[in-house]
């Protein structure tokens, strides 16, 4: 995992950025670290899309998807390591029982 700074706000810092881009809107994940917390790294689900403020402008509710967005996300969150060999171990686990 990479310890670099994709982008500080005022409510964290974003340590890595998956992102599936749809044109119009994108959704990912990230890994954070919530500013006012206690350090931990947090895992986020991101939801942008194009605003008359900005391009793919954040937006504050939950990500909804259909299950094939949901793996293609998953998968390209795996592949660009941003969830960490534990996490990925457990979730082999989880899914081979």
């Amino acid at each position: 995992m990479s310890k670099k700074v994709v982008k500080t706000t005022d409510y964290c810092t974003i340590l890595q950025q998956s992102i599936v881009d749809k044109g119009t809107y994108a959704y990912g994940i990230e890994r954070i670290i919530v500013n006012d917390g206690d350090g931990e790294e947090e895992i986020r689900w991101v939801f942008f899309k194009d605003t008359m403020r900005a391009r793919h402008q954040l937006i504050a509710r939950p990500l909804d998807l259909p299950e094939d967005d949901l793996l293609e996300l998953i998968q390209k969150a795996i592949k660009e390591k941003l969830f960490s060999k534990a996490f990925v171990d457990s979730l082999k686990d989880i899914l081979n029982k």
